[in-house]
């Protein structure tokens, strides 16, 4: 009675799911490529699966029951062998339990397709110092290599440690001797398949330690006892071959003083970026070097004062034209006065003070002149910002000086002309137009943009529908020229709204 209620409770809320096959490649299948990727049907009542991959009946030597959570499918990272036989089981599971009697299927690769390429040398790093002689030889796996070929020396192309040596389909070898000490090692790694070796790998290196911590060493930049450090400064040491990393501390005006860094581990390197240090500040710096039997002992700092800040390049001025010029052609070009320690310009362009609608803080770098890519508009006041910057930073306040344009001279005549227009087809303002008057009649209507381009040349009465070669242009001020009858010009801008 208890075993049936039992039952109907395990049925009614939840059961274990079934088994699935593998769809790519099919139980069976040969000559798979090495490059596949491993599929299987999914179960609906499935959360997650369990998947067991071997190179042999029961093997483990790829994946070892391993949650890949709801995926469908698995690639090897480093490919498959060619010419092996695979065998793989997946075990759907839920909360309720593993699906039961999951079989072991099986599918055989073909020969490779393509030699291999190079692999990366993970430990120790090309490059590295103080490296402990029992180190393991450790490289990233590199796909549908069948097995990696070693050569190792102590010089280069050398062989006097491992020649050409076989270590198998293995990313690590634990070399059967310890390497020698305080000694450069040259490493080869040329990974192979049934296509071949792979061709020119590079050769990398790194340096052992010897049996000891490593010794202190000596900052050689800024020197012990110097002034007038700047306060943008980096600390220089010479390298201690036995070191594989250096630990720095740095206190502010007196040891034990305030820590700006306490102990930092700053890398392999013989050159470090602080952060900035203070103006005319006392400063003690200590470099300890390490490696993995310990740290040297009994490190001296050596101590350096900072000198004032360099400060940014000071302010230019306009040469040609100059401030407060009068009749400047539009296609006047920008010169100014070059400044002492300016890595270039800032420059802004515009037809209001502060303003930019011609040029936008365009960085001129290592000039002291711009060219303009448009005709300036005419007989206006262009406002010119250059801000001149270094590796300090930009010059400060820096003013706004101006030119005017040449240009027809400006007459005011009693003639109303729109100060903006909205081309939507609305019916309202939908083109600019100017008309004559009784007064004054108009002999023409120029309109340019704002780098004094010609958009369009109407007659009085004829509107402007905001259109440039068939495309509408953006909202924006646009400038306009109207002659009259009596000799005179009108200039000035309106707004086109969208």
């Amino acid at each position: 009675m208890y075993l049936l209620f039992s039952l109907c409770i395990y049925t009614a809320y939840g059961q274990i799911p079934d088994c699935t096959q593998i769809t790519n490649p099919v139980d069976g299948e040969a000559n798979v490529p090495v490059t596949t990727f491993i599929s299987w049907a999914a179960v609906p009542t499935a959360t997650k699966y369990f998947v067991t991959i071997g190179s042999s009946p029961g093997g483990t030597d790829v994946l070892d029951n391993s949650d890949l959570g709801p995926d469908l499918n698995y690639t090897p990272p480093s490919g498959l062998l060619p010419n092996t036989t695979y065998y793989i089981t997946i075990v759907p599971n839920n909360n309720t339990g593993d699906a039961i009697g999951c079989t072991e299927e099986s599918f055989t690769t073909g020969d490779a397709s393509a030699i291999p390429g190079c692999a990366t040398l993970l430990s120790p790093l090309d490059g590295s110092y103080g490296v402990a002689p029992e180190s393991n030889i450790t490289w990233a796996p590199q796909a549908a290599a069948a097995g990696y070929l070693l050569t190792i020396g102590t010089s280069s192309g050398g062989t006097d440690i491992l020649d050409n040596f076989d270590a198998g389909n293995v990313t690590t070898y634990n070399l059967p001797t310890d390497l020698p000490l305080f000694q450069r090692i040259y490493v080869t790694i040329t990974p192979y398949n049934s296509a071949g070796d792979t061709a020119s790998c590079s050769e990398v290196s790194f340096r052992t330690r010897g049996n000891n911590p490593p010794m202190c060493t000596e900052i050689i930049d800024p020197i012990d006892g110097g002034q007038f450090v700047s306060v943008t400064a980096n600390i220089t040491w010479i390298r201690d071959f036995n070191a594989s990393g250096y630990r720095m501390t740095i206190w502010e005006k007196a040891i034990g003083g305030i820590k700006i860094l306490d102990n930092e581990d700053v890398g392999t390197g013989t050159n470090y970026k602080p952060p900035d240090f203070m103006e005319n500040t006392l400063y003690f710096v200590k470099i300890t070097p390490y490696n993995d039997l310990g740290e040297a002992n009994n490190c001296q700092p050596i101590s350096f004062s900072t000198g004032i800040a360099p400060l940014p390049p000071d302010c230019t001025t306009l040469i040609i034209p100059a401030d407060g010029s009068k009749n400047v052609e539009t296609d006047a070009i920008l010169t100014w006065n070059a400044v002492s320690g300016a890595a270039g310009y800032i420059l802004s362009v515009g037809t209001t003070p502060g303003g930019s609608e011609i040029v936008v803080n365009e960085n001129v770098a290592g000039l002291a002149n711009y060219t303009f890519a448009e005709l300036l508009p005419e007989n206006t006041e262009i406002y010119v910002n250059i801000i001149p910057y270094g590796n300090n930073g930009p010059a400060e306040n820096c003013g706004v000086e101006s030119f005017t344009t040449l240009g027809p001279e400006v007459i005011t005549e009693n003639i109303p002309i729109p100060q903006f227009f909205t081309p939507n087809n609305d019916g309202f303002n939908d083109s600019w137009m100017v008309n004559s008057t009784d007064e004054v009649a108009i002999t023409g209507v120029w309109i340019f943009n704002r780098y004094g381009q010609l958009l369009k040349q109407i007659g009085p009465g004829v509107g402007w529908d905001g259109n440039f070669n068939g495309k509408p242009l953006a909202a924006d001020s646009y400038w306009y020229r109207i002659d009259t009858s009596n000799g005179n010009s009108i200039a000035g801008y309106f707004v086109l709204k969208r």
